[in-house]
């Protein structure tokens, strides 16, 4: 499964500065202010996943991986389902945290519908594999501070979207379009220009898509 997370401007995103972000991108005072992917595979399927991946900066990575996830959950069952988030925030770099139940931290909880909201996208088990591997590949670029600043401004044919570049720095709902994008999802929208309350629109449109499909 692959699912959006949506924060709201509480608990760890409770700040003035998030509220803002959350009032000027048109979600008011109970808006979004971060948005986040998330994976929930079972122990066997990350297993399996991961090992498809043998080359590059990917095949690495899905190594690396691997390895830590056998090293946590060693004496768990196959079926034991795990949560991964990428991210990315302000000045930072784009991340990858393990979600639980329980812990001291809100950031690394399973989602709480106080401060989020989750909006599931059914792929099939090859579009989820892909997009695995370009959250794989985009790992530890940097967070970019001033597109996020510049959302509004108009990018109409935007060159590097023609020539199929990715970006070397994101902000949140970017990075979240340009991951549908590279499985063939909403390809009509300017990646630069979505903010985490222009999100559930696409994703509908992305799930009428696929409910279509069917």
């Amino acid at each position: 499964m692959i699912y959006t997370l949506l924060w709201k401007p509480k608990a760890c995103f409770e700040t003035n500065f998030n509220k803002f972000v959350s009032r000027l991108t048109g979600g008011g005072g109970d808006g979004f202010c971060h948005s986040e992917l998330v994976f929930k595979l079972t122990k066997k399927e990350w297993q399996t996943t991961l090992k498809t991946f043998t080359e590059g900066k990917i095949g690495e990575r899905a190594k690396s991986l691997h390895t830590r996830i056998n090293e946590i959950f060693e004496h768990s069952d196959e079926n034991k389902e795990i949560t991964l988030c990428f991210y990315t925030i302000w000045s930072s770099e784009m991340n990858l945290r393990l979600l639980t139940a329980n812990d001291s931290y809100v950031f690394n909880r399973l989602p709480d519908q106080r401060y989020t909201t989750s909006i599931e996208t059914s792929l099939t088990k090859e579009e989820e594999r892909h997009a695995l591997a370009f959250c794989l590949s985009e790992l530890h670029k940097k967070y970019d501070n001033i597109k996020a600043v510049l959302f509004w401004v108009p990018r109409v044919g935007c060159l590097r979207r023609r020539n199929n570049i990715l970006p070397n720095k994101y902000f949140c709902s970017e990075f979240v379009v340009y991951c549908f994008q590279q499985i063939g999802y909403a390809r009509t929208h300017i990646p630069e220009n979505i903010t985490p309350n222009d999100l559930p629109t696409i994703l509908e449109e992305i799930n009428e898509t696929i409910k279509n499909r069917i």
